[in-house]
């Protein structure tokens, strides 16, 4: 039967029911989704050494023949030890598997077989737990081979050979490129590409598939950029008047001080208010540079002017609590809407309560004359459903990054409607060039002082050796009255809720170091009330230690945790390790940040100890550049930015191409009308936000 990127993956060999119900969870419907489903790694074991010539350490294949193999019970006797010989005309290789006693039956004496992973020299020379599989496959061993997240039943072994079968289906992908673009860069054909990042045959080959799909991506992403520009010019905007005495009274009334760099911001905004054309700025602070009283300033502004404000943030917990920011820093009620909660001020509502309230129909609140409409809300993505009726003169968008250009188009998709003035707002420094490249033509307002009297957080790299002690230390904080963040890192890609690995290190932490004090948890497979009930508890003072993923590195705010430790710290990328240290130093309390590596490399210690002793996020991002530089897709996860599967943020010089390529392209051909595919590209990308 023939395999076509419609076809369900249902019909690959190998994949049933719950292996299909599995790659559902992962966004994995068709066999055309399959083969977009890409590697997070990749192991190279396209070393073919002889049996008797491996050395300790090296990463090789070795293809012999099974000379014996029998099994035989461990000292720990819930595991059973696989112990077998394999040999070719070089020599004999020892191998041991743990608990794989079906290797018995299914790879015989006699067998020829390829045996793929490291030489371990800690017990004589052997193959410890290597890959095995049949020599006519090549499929797992002898070759550059791809690593992906999984989840669920799903096995690699399976979906290694799903995907592999599923290959000559991406014939089928019309190449959206222009042919002048790929010709002038030697791209690989799409096609290819996607062979190659899959199953290389060599390094070369995967570099060639990684930077054709990288550019795919950053190209679309500046094509996508460019029409909402050219949307935003075609609308109308309202124009906010300046109010000085309003900035003022808002000012005077604040319970402290503004820094230069916020003064700057603000009046940079509301001049950006009063224009004819749509604001179109980025306000990039350090985390703790005091973004939420600027953004505030500016809805103070536009409030006054008798028009509409929405805040967008990308979590519900961020949400909350930005909403209880903005009642104590607004004179009128403030409502939060997200899939969860309904609020008008401080008072719950009902859905259908708050959508009368923003249609101008009498609302619940006393606060508010009958009649008057609520005009500032915060909320996630909820706010964005058709249904919500608003046409706000200002959209904030909280964690830029995180809030795709989908979704900044869906605000401007509604017929006959202005165009708000848009204030995009991120805590992850980013060098000014790099902002330029990556968002487009913004503007960019930076806040890059600290409010005064707030310390340096104290940050260490802990060694195994120095765990004890460091534990001593948070006990004994906790015991003065403070509170302790505990992140811990995703097991693998596909394990986005990290249920794991916070029950496992909570768990730990309650028989351990810290049996005597109250410990909470924090995670994805909570339901939303669950862990709003787990911040709040920790804002209240009833839990010590919160054990989290990080979800907490955006928006949670507790000024009495003063101690952050993060468990596997060399798998965070620099800028996240400085974003989850921001969690803590929130007041004048002195405060402390634990990095607790896992398997520490020569190069993951270089990058913590960047973060030891570097406390300015901007330099702090360029010293990642500069420490990541192009990328290395062998043995280590990709780390991409939110919207993208392989782009990173080391990837300048492929950003600035794809930027001068959407221009030239789109100087030319405003409408796209000789490049129907790269239209319906476009099109499908801005569509997928409905579907999400």
């Amino acid at each position: 039967m023939a395999i076509h990127l419609s076809s369900s993956v249902c019909e690959l060999p190998g994949i049933g029911g719950k292996a299909a119900s599995d790659l559902k969870t992962l966004g994995v419907s068709s066999v055309g989704d399959l083969l977009w489903y890409l590697p997070f790694r990749y192991d190279d074991y396209s070393k073919i050494v002889g049996a008797g010539k491996v050395r300790s350490g090296e990463l090789v294949t070795v293809v012999g023949t099974i000379q014996s193999l029998a099994s035989r019970p461990a000292k720990n006797r819930r595991v059973k030890l696989v112990e077998g010989v394999i040999a070719d005309e070089t020599g004999e290789l020892k191998v041991v598997w743990f608990n794989q006693e079906y290797l018995e039956r299914t790879m015989p004496v006699g067998s020829k077989v390829s045996l793929a992973g490291r030489i371990d020299g800690r017990f004589g020379t052997c193959l410890v737990n290597p890959i095995i599989e049949k020599t006519d496959m090549h499929v797992h061993t002898g070759r550059i081979v791809p690593v992906y997240g999984l989840t669920g039943s799903l096995t690699m072994r399976r979906l290694r050979e799903a995907i592999k079968i599923a290959l000559p289906a991406a014939q089928e992908m019309e190449d959206w490129l222009p042919q002048t673009v790929i010709e002038h860069e030697s791209y690989s054909s799409l096609c290819e590409a996607l062979r190659g990042v899959h199953f290389p045959d060599s390094q070369l080959e995967l570099q060639s598939a990684v930077a054709r799909l990288k550019f795919d991506e950053l190209f679309l992403h500046q094509l996508m950029f460019a029409h909402v520009r050219a949307q935003r010019a075609r609308h109308a905007v309202h124009s906010i008047p300046i109010n000085g005495t309003l900035l003022k009274d808002f000012v005077r009334a604040l319970p402290f001080e503004l820094t230069t760099a916020q003064r700057k911001a603000i009046w940079e905004i509301v001049q950006d208010l009063a224009g004819v054309q749509s604001m179109n700025r980025l306000l990039e602070g350090d985390v703790g540079s005091g973004k939420t009283v600027v953004a505030a300033a500016a809805c103070a502004s536009v409030l006054e002017a008798g028009q509409s404000v929405v805040y967008l943030a990308p979590t519900e917990i961020l949400a909350a609590q930005q909403h209880e920011a903005f009642c104590r820093l607004l004179r009128t009620p403030v409502a939060l809407l997200t899939r969860t909660q309904q609020k008008i001020g401080n008072q719950e509502v009902t859905r259908s309560q708050l959508l009368d309230a923003l249609k101008a129909i009498t609302p619940l609140d006393p606060h508010l004359k009958r009649g008057e409409r609520i005009r500032c809300v915060i909320g996630t993505h909820a706010v964005l459903e058709d249904y919500v009726e608003l046409e706000p003169a200002l959209v904030i968008v909280d964690e830029q990054h995180r809030f795709g250009v989908e979704q900044r188009h869906a605000l401007l998709a509604r017929e006959g409607k202005t165009a708000p003035h848009l204030l995009s707002m991120t805590a992850t420094p980013i060098p000014r060039s790099l902002a330029l490249t990556i968002y487009g033509d913004l503007e960019l307002s930076i806040l890059n002082e600290m409010p005064a009297g707030r310390k340096p957080v104290a940050t260490a790299l802990v060694p195994e050796t120095q765990h004890k002690g460091m534990w001593n230390h948070v006990r004994e904080l906790i015991g003065h009255g403070n509170q302790v963040f505990v992140v811990c890192p995703l097991i693998d890609p596909s394990d986005k809720l990290g249920a794991r690995s916070v029950t496992e290190v909570a768990g730990d932490l309650k028989k351990g170091p810290l049996s005597d004090t109250r410990i909470g948890t924090l995670h994805g497979r909570m339901k939303p009330d669950e862990k709003e009930e787990a911040i709040r508890q920790f804002r209240d003072g009833k839990i010590d230690v919160l054990v989290s993923t990080t979800v907490v590195e955006v928006g949670v705010d507790i000024p009495n945790a003063s101690v952050m430790v993060i468990v596997g710290a060399e798998r965070f990328g620099l800028s996240q390790l400085h974003q989850l240290r921001g969690r803590v130093g929130r007041s004048d309390i002195q405060s402390y940040c634990y990095l607790l590596p896992e398997q520490l490399s020569d190069s993951s210690e270089k990058r913590l100890r960047a973060v030891e002793t570097i406390h300015d996020g901007f330099l702090l991002a360029e010293k990642d550049l500069e420490l990541r530089g192009p990328g290395n897709v062998f043995g280590n996860a990709q780390s991409g930015f939110p919207d993208f599967q392989l782009a990173t943020p080391a990837d300048t010089e492929i950003m600035k191409k794809a930027r001068d390529y959407a221009t030239e392209l789109l100087q030319q051909d405003p409408e796209l009308e000789r490049y129907p595919f790269i239209r319906a590209r476009i099109k499908q990308s801005f569509e997928r936000v409905h579907l999400e």
